[in-house]
């Protein structure tokens, strides 16, 4: 009996830090800001993927690509698939896009890939500090690199 003084206390601790947590909300404000620099099927598949999830739970969703990840927007570019999910990074990028994520595209980035916006995917939008830092530089934003 003399544990239970203790396992009383680490209870009401456990209790305590649990009920502390904030918990993700479907009425949660924060904006998931997916910061992808690669065109690696495995790591811009695991980015999109997350990002649909995230978009599923009702969070916004901002899939910034550059780097080389300003490939994945290309429509003349072929892709592997994604093994977890059987689709290419691209489609699962128009998939979140269906569901209301904004797709910027480093400009700069493009132009190093040769790219213009002709070249992208429809509905994706040229980025820039006067774009991406309206969202670097809010508190809600929670922001992810691939």
């Amino acid at each position: 009996m003399t544990h239970l003084p203790r396992t009383l206390a680490l209870l009401a601790l456990v209790v305590a830090v649990v009920a502390g947590t904030p918990a993700l909300a479907d009425d949660d404000e924060r904006t998931f800001f997916y910061n992808i620099t690669t065109d690696d099927v495995w790591a811009a598949g695991m980015a999109t993927g997350q990002a649909n999830k995230a978009l599923e739970a009702g969070h916004d969703v901002v899939l910034f690509l550059n780097v080389r990840g300003v490939y994945l927007a290309s429509t003349s570019r072929q892709q592997d698939t994604f093994a977890a999910t059987g689709k290419t990074p691209q489609a699962m990028i128009r998939a979140a896009m269906e569901k209301g994520a904004q797709v910027i595209l480093c400009p700069m980035c493009m132009k190093q890939a040769g790219m213009t916006m002709d070249d992208v995917i429809e509905g994706a939008r040229r980025g820039g500090p006067d774009v991406t830092f309206e969202y670097l530089a809010d508190d809600d934003t929670v922001v992810m690199s691939y």
